[in-house]
């Protein structure tokens, strides 16, 4: 199957008349090039403009380099070669290969000193089956190399061509500079598709599902003039509405000159409104007081879709492309301790939700997820909000049980969370494993019934944060389970005081940032929030006095999380004492008034410190880059999770500027941003449409489907962390800018149970604000 590449100063050789140290000359396209491109399957293999994509450059400690284009060529530096060839390496993926055909590959290539890469045509995840590969002997001189191979096997939908250049190939001695250009990958039977036409972002950005009738209602409209401009509310054709707009200058964190357009004034429900300013117009948007109705149940979707241990299938899968056999059914059931965990038993770990876009189970991730979907019933509960999640209310197994379809989907996740915990007679008894995940990082497109097949799984070592995340969650579930099902109540009350006692017996057991391979590391080294949020859940369920003196000895008592890596914001998975906070505020207990009045004021002042945000931001939000200027990785997260603090103060102290700045909130995930970009699968004229996700990865290969409604990506990111952000050439971009809907962007676009569930909450609550109020 492997055929060599032809090189060297002979048949295959072209000289060039000019070369520059670590830099390409500028040599036109020739005729003959440009025939081969209509059977070409690789895309911008002339690098003629300055971004790199799809090409992708994967640099793996303790590697160091830099891959950037240069004088239309696409060059890497690299100053230490790591261990393996993979370590540095370029790359192009969703090659569609088919059998029987035959490729031929090509490139022009260069170093500025001599050395040996590796080039291979092969499969872009585990076993990494290759297809054609060959060492090759470079110098600084280019050489034009050049060979064929017929692809044997299966059809793949998603190879790759990559260039490995680490470990013993390029060497350690001193940097060197690696370069290529006029890359081919040629196929007779192939014929290109024309070069994608880039859409502009329209230049009225807004909730691109619509509005509530008697909300607030505000557009972005871009543009450099410093007057005001005239907008008009179209429908049909027919102006309803108008007025003008009010220029607020350069927005900072969009990098956009943004003219606010508020038509609040106007509340006629209805469908087909067009928003206008001079000759842009918006996509078509409704008014309408069911607005989140069926997202909020779309969302709920998003964790059966992603259940572990069970298959998922009609109707519950809504269409027959979300259908897939269970996965990790038998490896779980006897998964063995990872060689850093100390542990020699297994446990059975089935069930669950995949936690992300990989198929990795995480408990602190579950632990926040599982809250705030508790917090959502329990704080509906406590309010007499009859829109609730009940039984019926969405399509799951379990409907029609007579219990709550919301708590059945969270006992799914809750009963893995439960065989987590170390048994009684082990060492660290009552301790809980901070996670249980492949062995190695699987690549995009694979069903999790697969990757069982092809990866060993592991129980990571236990840390204090999932032990009292199990104890926050266990104790909360056993108060709402009570009447239901009392023995799963008394169960999940005995497993989260087994935790604390547990966790006071262990309290600084870190999870460490260097467990990451294969999954998450989830590393926390400050566990005294968590501390702060078990020992509040406990209270409530239990009223023992012992932990109502916990949380009169922690720092948390009085002051409360309001900025998150860097950002206004009140929790994630590793800060979670405003958790604590919010149950004792909204939640019956035993504090005294006094002491329950001061927990509210930590609410209240968190989301007056929000809501002022609003006005700061051209766009209108209650969010902002804080003091580090960043956006930070899933800050769509942050943005929903601040909207249910102004939801929360809006049920202790009713402000309706509380509720209009969580209907702001979803406006940005929506649409009305710097981008125009919902960040909603299936909702917008601009929805997110290929998410970082193993099985919704239609993008990577076709085989697999594509995203469901209802799901939430992480959006922007300032960090940019992922090969294919870096690729783009978008470093120092403004914070709402630092996205691609690509599933390849994993730092910008991967999806998470602990970001879907915000998601859940924020449209529920809008709903119970706006939806007509049932009668009894």
């Amino acid at each position: 199957m492997h055929h060599a590449f032809q090189s060297g100063s002979g048949l295959m050789a072209v000289a060039l008349l000019a070369l520059c140290s670590g830099c390409a000359a500028q040599v036109s396209t020739t005729p003959a090039q440009q025939a081969l491109q209509k059977n070409n399957l690789i895309q911008n293999g002339g690098f003629r403009s300055p971004s790199s994509l799809p090409w992708v450059s994967e640099i793996t400690a303790p590697a160091l380099g830099e891959t950037q284009v240069k004088g239309g060529a696409l060059c890497t530096t690299i100053t230490n070669s790591g261990t393996n060839a993979w370590d540095v390496q370029v790359r192009q993926r969703q090659l569609a290969l088919q059998t029987g055909h035959t490729y031929t590959v090509s490139m022009r290539i260069w170093a500025d000193r001599s050395t040996a890469v590796r080039a291979k045509v092969g499969m872009a995840g585990p076993p990494y089956t290759e297809y054609f590969a060959q060492n090759l002997a470079l110098s600084s001189e280019p050489q034009q190399v050049k060979g064929q191979f017929v692809m044997k096997g299966s059809d793949d939908p998603s190879a790759e061509l990559a260039l490995h250049m680490g470990g013993s190939l390029t060497g350690p001695a001193k940097p060197i500079t690696v370069c290529i250009d006029d890359v081919f990958v040629t196929d007779p039977q192939f014929t290109a598709p024309p070069p994608a036409v880039k859409v502009p972002t329209p230049a009225i950005r807004l909730n691109q599902v619509g509005y509530f009738p008697q909300g607030r209602k505000v557009a972005g409209y871009v543009s450099d003039a410093t007057k005001p401009l005239t907008w008009q509310l179209l429908q049909g054709g027919k102006a309803v509405a108008s007025g003008q707009t009010e220029p607020l200058g350069r927005d900072k964190e969009s990098g956009d000159a943004v003219h606010l357009v508020d038509f609040s004034g106007f509340g006629t429900p209805g469908d087909g409104y067009v928003l206008a300013v001079g000759s842009d117009q918006s996509t078509p948007f409704r008014i309408a007081a069911d607005l989140y109705q069926q997202l909020t149940v779309d969302a709920m979707n998003f964790f059966y879709q992603n259940r572990s241990g069970i298959a998922i299938t009609l109707p519950y899968a809504r269409q027959p492309q979300w259908q897939r056999p269970a996965g990790h059914a038998t490896s779980d059931k006897s998964v063995p301790c990872h060689k850093t965990a100390g542990c020699n038993y297994r446990l059975d770990v089935t069930g669950g939700w995949y936690d992300a876009g990989d198929h990795g189970k995480y408990v602190v991730n579950g632990g926040i997820s599982v809250w705030t979907l508790l917090n959502l019933y329990e704080r509906n509960k406590a309010y007499g909000d009859a829109n609730t999640l009940g039984d019926r209310s969405l399509t799951i197994p379990e409907s029609g049980n007579g219990v709550s379809d919301l708590l059945d989907e969270v006992r799914w996740q809750l009963e893995f969370l439960l065989k987590m915990q170390v048994p009684a007679d082990a060492a660290q008894a009552g301790m809980v494993h901070l996670k249980i995940h492949d062995e190695f990082w699987t690549a995009l497109g694979i069903r999790p019934d697969d990757a069982e097949t092809k990866q060993k799984r592991f129980l990571h070592p236990v840390s204090t944060s999932a032990t009292l995340n199990l104890a926050a969650v266990g104790a909360q579930a056993a108060r709402l389970w009570r009447g239901i099902d009392d023995a799963f109540a008394a169960r999940c009350l005995a497993a989260a005081e087994r935790a604390w006692a547990a966790a006071k017996k262990n309290p600084a057991v870190y999870a460490k940032v260097t467990d990451g391979n294969g999954g998450g590391a989830y590393e926390d080294d400050d566990v005294k929030d968590e501390f702060f949020w078990a020992a509040a859940e406990l209270f409530i369920t239990t009223g023992q006095s012992a932990y109502r003196t916990e949380l009169l000895a922690s720092s948390y008592w009085s002051t409360m999380t309001a900025l998150v890596d860097g950002v206004p914001s009140p929790m994630n998975w590793a800060k979670t004492d405003a958790m604590g906070t919010i149950s004792l505020a909204i939640v019956p207990n035993k504090l005294s008034a006094p002491e329950r009045e001061q927990q509210r004021k930590k609410v209240l002042g968190t989301a007056d410190s929000y809501l002022a945000l609003v006005g700061q931001q051209a766009y209108r939000y209650p969010f902002n880059a804080g003091p580090s200027g960043k956006y930070p990785w899933g800050s769509t997260s942050f943005v929903a999770n601040n909207a249910i603090m102004l939801s929360i103060a809006n049920d202790l102290a009713p402000n309706p500027k509380y509720v209009e700045a969580s209907v702001l909130s979803l406006d940005y995930l929506l649409g009305r941003n710097g981008l125009g970009q919902s960040y909603v699968s299936g909702y917008g004229s601009k929805p997110l449409l290929n998410p970082h996700h193993r099985f919704w990865a239609k993008q990577a290969n076709s085989r697999f489907p594509g995203v469901p409604p209802g799901v939430l990506s992480g959006g922007p990111n300032s960090s940019l962390q992922d090969p294919y952000v870096k690729a783009m050439g978008i470093a120092g971009c403004p914070p709402q800018k630092c996205y691609a809907d690509h599933g390849e962007a994993w730092s910008v676009n991967e999806v998470a149970i602990n970001w879907n569930a915000p998601l859940v909450w924020i449209t529920s609550y809008l709903n119970s604000q706006y939806l007509p109020k049932k009668t009894p």
